[in-house]
């Protein structure tokens, strides 16, 4: 992480739906996927609706809600206790009726908060082995 001081976390990259007879199309054209290298999808259990805190010294996240509502909390800060305390969070909800890919940049430690079946994409820049060694 950084040195104390709070970066900011890049904006949001909106979606957009369209829908007609035929069903639903939902799209993010303006996310460019040009740097991930996989993808997965969180739905955390009812009885374990939080997940994280995670720090990722030079992996890239991206966030994109499938289902329901993702709370992405996300710290620059260093902090000795899990969950940090709350004024060095920044809280974001990711929420599928509105989607948006939201990035979680290198040095962001981050946690997830899910209920009512929620699930999220995550999006990543490293392989599996690359963030197992410490991405």
């Amino acid at each position: 992480m950084n040195s104390g001081r709070r970066i900011a976390l890049p904006d949001a990259v909106e979606c957009g739906e369209h829908a007609d007879e035929r069903g639903r199309l939902r799209h993010c054209n303006a996310f460019d996927m040009s740097a991930v290298r996989r993808f997965y999808t969180i739905s955390n259990s009812p009885g374990r609706p939080v997940r994280g805190w995670f720090l990722h010294k030079r992996e890239t996240k991206w966030f994109w809600p499938v289902c329901g509502r993702t709370v992405l909390c996300a710290t620059s800060r260093p902090c000795e206790s899990v969950p940090p305390p709350p004024d060095a969070v920044k809280r974001i909800v990711l929420d599928a009726s509105a989607p948006a890919v939201q990035c979680v940049p290198p040095g962001f430690a981050f946690a997830i908060e899910q209920r009512d079946g929620a699930e999220v994409c995550v999006f990543s820049d490293v392989s599996l082995q690359e963030s197992a060694s410490g991405a």
